[in-house]
């Protein structure tokens, strides 16, 4: 940057001098801010792989995120479990019980005179990371800046993602160092975000993990200038909430279980999705495999959750509208990693969580697949070439350590589609490459592109806690009658 990074307090001051009299010039600020700072990398950003793919639910998107490093959902777990181990080691801590944790952790991570001031962040969302220096446990994040914005009456922050899944991919963050937790006074907030910035959509990762993002330890939400697929995907059911009859609500057709609400009121909008989510939380249904709750021994009794959603908010107009994604993370002896959450067979593609952004239909693919992906293709060429037998290709991607983990799927996709590879053209992996990964991925063949399009849409089916067949729509009919007889939440 060859000017001087302005001082927080002066980015402050500026962004609220400017937000007063617009506030896309407030957030045009803060992101250029980002960019000559080099906190958002932009070259890096370019350099991602992107296509759609089409699905029975409308046009995917897909990319290959190259900065972006891949995480276990195991580990985001077992974080979870044990939130001051991971404290002290510098990692991301995740924790369920929002007013447990909240005894446990001093109430703000921010450096001013009621907290005490931190040597280390706590974690990467807090307000410390601004102008730390870095220590071997935790990366300094040159470039930083955070606006104040003000959401539930809270104090919160406004900053932008360095990966930048999605054009102006904004961040804002709680000033407290808080676990996240999704309730009525998350809507609020959420609905406060979109009045101040109706051109960005809002929402929230779930709260606990396996189904949640990979920081659950700091209240934040993630939004951004984007219409995603699941945006674009319609109704197929109205519900009808008789108590509040100004708020539309329905069932989208999307892989995931989804219910859209839609109104001109905002307190009724956020009423109604309190009562669905009070109903949500406590709904089990055996035949879709939903339990809301398991027993716990090591909390004394308590049982722990599983019942949570995404939120995600957008205002057009005069019109909210929130789109609340049911979500469950249990677990049980036949699926290790959740049973709302893809399998070991899908693993090679995708075995992080799959959070609010892909939940909405962006996958965000680990950057081993710009080598892997590449390695299948050349050998599918090859085989096709010289028609070579299913079971020989197979043999032949398992010697790879790239294409091993490939080799069934792949083999697969060569029994169906071994023809249209004889087109799909070879070049040598690093010919053009400037970043160290083979150009050919900037060129995946149409058939490579469609079949990891199709294993994302298989992953986003295997979050839907209400499967697309009989079984899945008797669920939703009781899910229906048991929002039906909650009782509207006092707050």
């Amino acid at each position: 940057m060859s000017k001087r990074l302005p001082d927080p307090d002066e980015v402050r001051s500026t962004f609220a001098r400017l937000f007063a009299d617009d506030p896309e010039k407030a957030t045009a600020y803060l992101y250029d801010l980002g960019v000559a700072s080099g906190y958002i990398e932009t070259e890096a950003v370019e350099r991602n792989i992107r296509w759609t793919s089409e699905s029975a639910y409308g046009t995917l998107e897909c990319t290959i995120n190259l900065s972006k490093p891949e995480k276990d959902p195991r580990a985001i777990a077992e974080a979870a479990a044990s939130p001051a181990k991971s404290a002290a080691a510098g990692a991301h801590d995740a924790v369920a019980d929002a007013t447990e944790a909240e005894n446990r952790i001093p109430s703000s991570c921010s450096s001013s005179d009621s907290a005490p001031v931190r040597s280390v962040p706590r974690c990467d969302l807090c307000w410390e990371n601004e102008g730390f220096a870095g220590s071997p446990e935790h990366p300094a994040k040159p470039g930083l800046r955070i606006a104040a914005i003000e959401l539930g009456g809270e104090r919160w922050g406004l900053q932008y993602s360095p990966y930048a899944y999605v054009p102006e991919h904004c961040i804002a963050l709680s000033e407290k160092h808080r676990p996240m937790r999704i309730a009525a006074a998350c809507f609020e907030r959420l609905l406060d975000f979109a009045d101040a910035f109706p051109f960005y959509f809002i929402g929230s990762n779930a709260d606990l993990p396996i189904v949640g993002g990979s920081i659950l330890s700091h209240d934040h939400f993630q939004g951004g200038r984007h219409t995603f697929p699941l945006m674009k995907a319609p109704v197929e059911r109205d519900v009808a909430l008789e108590t509040f009859p100004d708020v539309r609500c329905g069932i989208v057709r999307w892989p995931a279980s989804v219910l859209r609400l839609e109104s001109a009121d905002r307190a009724s909008l956020c009423c109604a999705a309190a009562r669905i989510l009070r109903a949500w939380q406590s709904f089990s249904h055996d035949a879709c495999a939903i339990a809301s709750h398991s027993p716990n021994p090591s909390k004394d009794g308590c049982a722990v959750p599983h019942n949570t959603l995404n939120p995600i908010v957008r205002k057009m107009g005069a019109t909210y509208t929130m789109d609340l994604v049911l979500r469950n993370n249990r677990t049980d002896a036949g699926h290790p990693w959740g049973i709302f959450h893809p399998g070991d067979e899908l693993h090679h593609i995708k075995k992080e969580n799959i959070g609010l952004i892909e939940i909405m239909g962006l996958a965000i693919l680990p950057a081993r697949l710009a080598r892997e992906l590449p390695a299948v293709q050349r050998e599918l060429v090859r085989a096709a070439r010289k028609n070579r037998s299913v079971a020989w290709v197979q043999a032949k991607l398992l010697e790879q350590k790239a294409t091993a983990p490939h080799a069934s799927w792949a083999a697969d996709v060569y029994a169906r589609r071994a023809a249209e590879f004889l087109d799909a053209g070879e070049k040598s992996d690093n010919e053009g490459s400037t970043d160290g990964f083979p150009e050919p991925t900037r060129r995946l063949s149409p058939p490579m592109q469609e079949e990891v399009g199709r294993v994302f849409e298989t992953i986003l089916e295997t979050t839907g806690v209400f499967k697309r067949d009989e079984t899945g729509a008797a669920g939703w009919n009781a899910l229906i009658e048991a929002i039906r007889r909650t009782d509207s939440p006092r707050s």
